[in-house]
């Protein structure tokens, strides 16, 4: 059988740090406008001293093993840049972000590669390789049959 001892003080310490977040997020709900700001540092800050308070009772912490994506990157930075900036160049910035997701992101996934490859000649003429017959085909620089 294994046994894991916990100190006393480790319990007493992660309910003082919930009920900081309760409070906070009973503030949050009852006027965003007002304690928003508060409510996301307080926040962020409890999540550092539960981490803290776990290390130093000696609970191991691992690093999550879900891979990051570029979207989980750039959500990430633009939670980060609301707080710097504010909520309206936040707002802004956002707007961006589900531009550059549509655009680029969203496209990525849907994108299919196609043979472009063209080589130029000694004497300066270029030529694909036709993928059904094999042959060299005669081609501008751009890659265009002629």
């Amino acid at each position: 059988m294994n046994i894991d001892f916990v100190d006393k003080d480790l319990p007493m310490k992660l309910k003082d740090i919930r009920d900081n977040n309760m409070m906070m997020w009973s503030k949050l709900i009852s006027n965003p406008h007002a304690y928003s700001v508060e409510a996301i540092d307080d926040m962020r800050r409890n999540i550092v001293m539960t981490a803290a308070v776990l290390m130093e009772h000696d609970v191991k912490i691992e690093v999550p093993n879900k891979e990051r994506t570029p979207e989980d990157v750039i959500k990430e930075g633009m939670g980060e840049l609301g707080l710097m900036l504010g909520s309206k160049a936040f707002t802004g910035a956002l707007s961006f972000w589900r531009r550059v997701k549509d655009d680029v992101m969203d496209h990525g996934a849907n994108y299919e590669e196609l043979d472009d490859e063209y080589y130029q000649r000694d004497d300066g003429s270029y030529f694909f390789i036709d993928p059904e017959t094999g042959e060299e085909v005669d081609c501008d620089e751009d890659g265009e049959e002629i």
